[in-house]
């Protein structure tokens, strides 16, 4: 890949009940059932329409009520398997990402599964890794406790070589298609026999060879664990640099890159892909006018000593409906606190909002960067970062479903297009060609040719 035929790239992260945990508040916004075939039907199809290069399915392998006012999606989360068959069974060309908590798994069960699907879905999948960060997990699959992050990361690694080396088991002419032969060539068909400190994998799988050969690999995290697992085997690095600001986030792209040239890859074809939280409209009243309502709509205590201790600021006897005019402190605040007010003051849309205006954005500011404007501010960001070196392109996570979604696809990607920084139709029909990975050997084939 050279920097002349460098795409931009876009991923869609599917929330039932929206990316912010009050967009389902929203009158015009869908609540109801986390399973929805319909939802997910009109979604995909939607994302397709947009020539989107996948539709990204997240997973949680437990439930916490405690969690609906802050993160309703990972109350109620289907499973990623399934939903992924029935995605690739609703739609022809974009990829899909689906992931398994690798801690809570096993890889012959993941290669296979996972084989079967781009079987299926004619080579569109791809398969995040995750380790998992939520301790009840542990008490689903009778472990007494949950991992920490160097033992996950562990285990992790050699999870994935095992389900790469699955993936290869079969080689792609191994059934001979000639009815006067036999149906095999048992030659092309490989045992791995691994042992290691984890698993122990003779093989082969009974599933044939993936479309892709091998499926995309992304993965998360900023940990020194999760990037050099990254750096060994992903293809796209899914990351929350967003959140670094347009220099961090050029940074972490830098150091991103130079770790998958240091594990001996391309670093061309590991891909840098940041979340982005995006409000969009025809106007930029219109849109920071969304973000204020949504934000709005937010029934969480406000906690105005949380916010001081967060800012480095005195708030003592603030109120919530204080406005920040009217806060010395803040007025006088300097730093981050200064670059904290600016942010939220812009994403608002006006200078006056309230404490409680600035302690909900200052909530959520570690997620991942909200974008608010219109369709050719939202452009100008996207491609600032991209042609910066800050991003390969973004995950793009609605605020609600199914209208922030329908927005971003009617509005901002025509404007991406006409820039000529995204496709406006797709050039291949599997994930790995949307981002021209070629189809690698069967290093099996190769090992004993």
């Amino acid at each position: 890949m050279t920097k002349q035929t460098r795409q931009l790239h876009l991923g869609f992260t599917i929330w039932p009940f929206g990316f912010h945990p009050a967009g389902w508040r929203l009158p015009d916004a869908r609540t109801g059932a986390d399973i929805d075939r319909n939802l997910f039907k009109k979604s995909a199809q939607i994302a397709e329409a947009g020539k989107f290069d996948f539709f990204f399915i997240g997973d949680r392998v437990s439930s916490s009520t405690e969690l609906q006012n802050e993160r309703p999606n990972q109350v109620l989360r289907p499973e990623a398997l399934t939903l992924a068959g029935f995605v690739a069974g609703v739609t022809e060309k974009i990829g899909i990402v689906v992931t398994t908590n690798v801690t809570y798994s096993e890889p012959y069960s993941v290669a296979r599964a996972t084989a079967t699907l781009d079987r299926l879905s004619n080579g569109r999948i791809g398969l995040n890794i995750v380790t998992g960060e939520d301790k009840s997990a542990a008490q689903n699959y009778g472990r007494k406790e949950h991992w920490d992050n160097s033992l996950r990361y562990e285990w992790a690694t050699e999870f994935v070589e095992v389900v790469k080396s699955l993936w290869d088991t079969w080689e792609d002419d191994a059934i001979l298609g000639n009815k006067e032969k036999p149906f095999l060539d048992t030659n092309k068909i490989h045992q791995i026999s691994h042992k290691g400190k984890f698993f122990s994998v003779q093989g082969p799988l009974n599933v044939e060879r993936p479309i892709q050969g091998q499926l995309p690999i992304v993965n998360a995290g900023r940990s020194d664990h999760s990037i050099e697992l990254g750096a060994k085997y992903s293809d796209i690095k899914f990351t929350d640099s967003s959140t670094l600001g347009f220099d961090g986030a050029k940074q972490a792209y830098a150091h991103l890159k130079s770790r998958a040239a240091a594990a001996g890859r391309n670093p061309d074809e590991h891909f840098v892909i940041p979340g982005i939280a995006v409000y969009t409209a025809k106007t930029s009243e219109q849109a920071h006018a969304l973000y204020r309502q949504v934000q709005q709509s937010w029934p969480i205590p406000i906690d105005i000593d949380a916010l001081a201790q967060g800012l480095g600021v005195a708030l003592d006897g603030a109120e919530p409906a204080t406005p920040v005019s009217e806060v010395p402190a803040l007025l006088a605040a300097t730093g981050s606190a200064a670059e904290h007010l600016r942010t939220a003051r812009w994403l608002y849309g006006e200078d006056n909002i309230s404490l409680a205006d600035l302690f909900r954005y200052y909530r959520r500011h570690e997620i991942f960067k909200e974008v608010v404007g219109s369709p050719t501010e939202v452009a100008d960001f996207i491609q600032e970062w991209f042609e910066a070196g800050a991003a390969d392109g973004f995950m793009i996570f609605p605020p609600y479903m199914d209208r922030a979604l329908e927005d971003f696809v009617e509005l901002v990607i025509p404007e991406l297009q006409a820039r000529g920084l995204f496709r406006k139709e797709y050039s291949g029909s599997t994930l790995r060609e949307h981002f021209n990975l070629s189809r690698p050997a069967n290093v099996h084939a190769a090992s004993h040719g």
